[in-house]
């Protein structure tokens, strides 16, 4: 079962052909539909219901259609692939993060991220990426900080209303984290930057984003999850594997794609990490702009969360696929508050 996007799209190149060849590979009968902004839209009222969370992730809306795919044809259950990236590496960004934290692993780096702190503030830096893996650094803290994360320190002080910038006056996300790198520094066997990034996704992202869309969006059309990669012996099995070993070669999922080789065709092993995911960028600035930026605004009037004007920068920024996550919460305010 398997979901397209009907256009092109930058942002998420068409991997139906590679479905349909894998299908053919093993004789499966192979069921496929093709979205639309219209179904997006037609699902937006129940998507926030079923959230029952601002989960903010747009993933939800193929995940339930291709939840409704397999339960119309006739399926109770299926198996489903969440725990293999973050047991295998095989997020892109995670071998760039590896880079970071080993130039942040210099004894030297905290002195000279000070330096390029101050100078990042100084030519209004502040609201980038780089400021704030200057200023972990800086404070000697791990520069992943988990796969869910959307806006730096500095964007999140600027959404927040002036209400709640004073009462988080002094806190930051670390203050949430800090708990789970202890309880990792305390009981890890390797304290490898690697085992440190699969450690706390295991923690946070999988039971708070990933698996929590997969279950309340399956279980919208009466549809059970299985999670095979994440049965308990198999994940403790994996994270007894040395990190070198993981990451030999810097490949990607490089013990996993050892295991299936010969079983599944070299170019679907080989090809491109491609996520399961939404063209959000396309949809949010077409068919989607007017109704996001209403919503939002009158969020912001109706409530003292966020701030109004630096809101109305973002989403007029027209190229940041972040407005989901403000809209997704404007939807579930409304939808369980107003």
């Amino acid at each position: 079962f398997s979901i397209g996007y009907a256009g092109h799209h930058d942002t998420y190149p068409d991997e139906l052909p590679y479905a349909r060849m894998m299908a053919n590979q093993v004789g499966a009968e192979h069921h496929e539909r093709v979205l639309r902004v219209e179904d997006l839209l037609e699902f937006l009222p129940r998507m926030v219901w079923l959230q029952d969370e601002p989960i903010a992730d747009p993933v939800c809306v193929p995940v339930y259609y291709v939840s409704k795919l397999a339960r119309d044809a006739g399926v109770v259950v299926c198996q489903v692939g969440e725990g293999a990236d973050e047991l295998f590496c095989g997020y892109p960004v995670w071998r760039e993060a590896l880079a970071r934290q080993r130039a942040a692993n210099l004894w030297f780096a905290p002195a000279l991220a000070r330096i390029a702190l101050a100078g990042s503030g100084l030519v209004g830096r502040r609201h980038r990426r780089s400021h704030e893996m200057f200023r972990r650094v800086a404070a000697r803290q791990p520069v992943f900080w988990g796969g869910a994360e959307a806006f730096t320190h500095e964007q999140k002080l600027r959404l927040l209303s002036p209400r709640l910038r004073a009462a988080m006056a002094g806190r930051t996300s670390w203050d949430a984290l800090r708990p789970i790198r202890q309880r990792f520094e305390s009981a890890a066997w390797e304290k490898s930057d690697l085992h440190w990034m699969t450690y706390l996704d295991l923690n946070l992202r999988l039971p708070e984003l990933l698996l929590m869309r997969v279950d309340k969006m399956a279980m919208g059309v009466g549809l059970e999850g299985r999670v095979p990669f994440l049965d308990h012996e198999f994940v403790s099995l994996v994270l007894g594997i040395p990190s070198a070993a993981q990451t030999r070669g810097g490949e990607l999922k490089h013990i996993l794609k050892l295991a299936v080789r010969g079983l599944i065709p070299d170019e679907l092993v080989d090809r491109p990490k491609q996520g399961f995911s939404v063209p959000v960028r396309e949809w949010l600035y077409g068919a989607l702009g007017s109704r996001i930026d209403a919503e939002l605004q009158d969020f912001c009037a109706q409530t003292d969360l966020l701030d109004a004007s630096a809101v109305r920068a973002l989403v007029s920024g027209r190229n940041d696929a972040r407005v989901w996550n403000l809209f997704n919460l404007a939807l579930w305010w409304k939808t369980f508050f107003r």
